[in-house]
């Protein structure tokens, strides 16, 4: 009944609602596998766990809190892939991919 409006007066929509605008389906993996994210910028990659994944992007869940730049690749074996941070919650880092969609799994 009583919804919440930012202050141009546009509803604000619950977090159940934004769940379902995922572009493709949505596969836990609850972090039984890894992969890897190279920040590009000299260091080491580093190896997370993989929490979910869909087509379009992943969660991840880093070793440790690092700060990663905007832009990152996702490397899938020997493969790379350009990708970009979207979100982050402590440790935990949303990635979405921004080239080749349908070939990263």
């Amino acid at each position: 009944m009583f919804d919440c409006y930012n202050p141009s007066m546009q509803r604000i929509p619950h977090m159940t609602e934004l769940a379902d605008r995922r572009d493709a389906p949505l596969t836990d993996l609850d972090g039984r596998y890894s992969m890897r994210l190279d920040p590009c910028d000299g260091r080491e990659s580093i190896d997370c766990a993989l929490l979910d994944y869909s087509v379009t992007g992943a969660r991840l869940q880093l070793p440790e809190d690092v700060e990663l730049p905007a832009a990152v690749h996702v490397l899938v074996g020997r493969l790379a892939h350009n990708a970009r941070i979207v979100w982050r919650k402590g440790t935990t880092v949303g990635v979405d991919f921004i080239d080749e969609h349908h070939s990263i799994f």
